[in-house]
């Protein structure tokens, strides 16, 4: 993660790669901001984010995206613009 994003105020996850296990199960590689973290404890009303709940979080917002539920989407940003 940039920079920039690393230290903004505005949640932001970067998948980092997916890939598969050797049982077939995708596994995503990722990274998020403190203000990500800090949206799941006000959300969760929590005070500290496991990595387990972290992955589940990730794994639920990632579905929702790519099915365009709750009005959730998301933005490619390509390493090569030519791509």
């Amino acid at each position: 993660m940039d920079a920039y994003r690393k230290k903004s105020k505005e949640p932001h996850i970067e998948v980092i790669d997916i890939t598969k296990t050797e049982e077939g199960v995708p596994d995503m590689l990722f990274e998020v901001n403190d203000a990500f973290l800090e949206m799941i404890k006000t959300e969760k009303n929590i005070d500290n984010v496991s990595q387990e709940l972290l992955s589940s979080y990730v794994q639920e917002l990632v579905t929702k995206c790519a099915k365009k539920e709750d009005d959730y989407s998301y933005e490619k940003i390509l390493e090569n613009p030519d791509e």
